[in-house]
């Protein structure tokens, strides 16, 4: 009887020191649920299917651009969901277990897209994660306002897809400065004000303005002769020509046709909303 009471109350001790030090240690959350890692390397892998095809063809085409001047691997991710996990961690996880960018280099940005929070508005949205070898090209200010600039504005009109290539296009620029490459075709990112539509004053100003020249223009002809018409004035107007941010057209190309997943790290930087 002694030995089993013995035996007992050393157990009892074991019990009650294992969960002192459960208590006192952090909590360990289990490693976030990422997609594997494709067989097939792409640099767009839209799970959550938040792209419209054409927009999706336009990443990958850039995509493919950038990695052949500069092993650099920027990629487009959407999920469902982020399950337990932050979106930093999920990005995180996703970026190391991938190895985007070069292995060297480290020149991987991943642009991770959370269908579920996008649709609840709600933070953990959206993440641009940069590899080691981009930090200075793409420190974090810079990361947040290529979101606050690009991309957000246009969720808040329920404009994802454009959203996101707007967004691409902003890292990708700012991945061919730093190696000091151009990239073909017209991947200018747009800011969302001055995509098909201008801000309120200046729209108004220039109405204005229009106007006022329509108006001079018309008591210029009331005071003048007929000899005074000789043919002079006409000319463009202000805003004839150009292009606007149209034009260029991207290409063909489809997906994939990268070189593989290149081995590169990150070490937590750029910005989530």
């Amino acid at each position: 009887m002694k030995i089993i009471k013995l035996i007992s109350k050393r157990i009892l001790a074991g019990s009650l020191i294992l969960l002192f030090i459960l208590a006192l240690s952090p909590a360990v959350s289990a490693a976030p649920q990422v997609p594997p890692k494709p067989g097939r390397f792409d640099y767009v892998f839209d799970y959550a299917g938040v792209l419209n095809p054409q927009d999706a063809a336009k990443i990958s085409s850039l995509g493919r651009e950038l990695d052949e001047k500069t092993k650099a691997q920027v990629v487009v991710v959407t999920v469902d969901s982020l399950g337990d996990s932050t979106i930093e961690e999920y990005a995180n996880t996703l970026f190391r277990l991938w190895g985007l960018g070069d292995k060297e280099k480290k020149n991987g940005v991943l642009l991770l897209v959370n269908k579920e929070n996008v649709m609840a508005n709600k933070p953990g949205r959206v993440r641009i994660e940069v590899g080691y070898g981009l930090e200075g090209a793409i420190p974090d200010g810079k990361a947040g306002r290529i979101l606050d600039d690009y991309v957000l504005p246009r969720w808040e009109q329920q404009k994802y897809s454009e959203g996101i290539l707007q967004g691409y296009f902003a890292v990708a620029a700012e991945t061919a400065k730093e190696y000091n490459i151009a990239l073909q075709g017209n991947y200018s990112p747009v800011p969302a004000d001055q995509n098909g539509s201008l801000p309120g004053p200046v729209a108004g100003f220039i109405i204005a303005m229009i106007l006022l020249s329509v108006f001079t223009s018309f008591s210029r002809k009331r005071r003048r002769n007929k000899w005074d018409n000789d043919g002079r004035g006409g000319g463009g107007g202000w805003f004839g020509g150009g292009g606007g941010f149209g034009g260029g057209g991207f290409g063909g190309g489809g997906f994939g046709g990268g070189g593989g997943f290149g081995g590169g790290s990150s070490g937590g930087g750029g910005a989530s909303r």
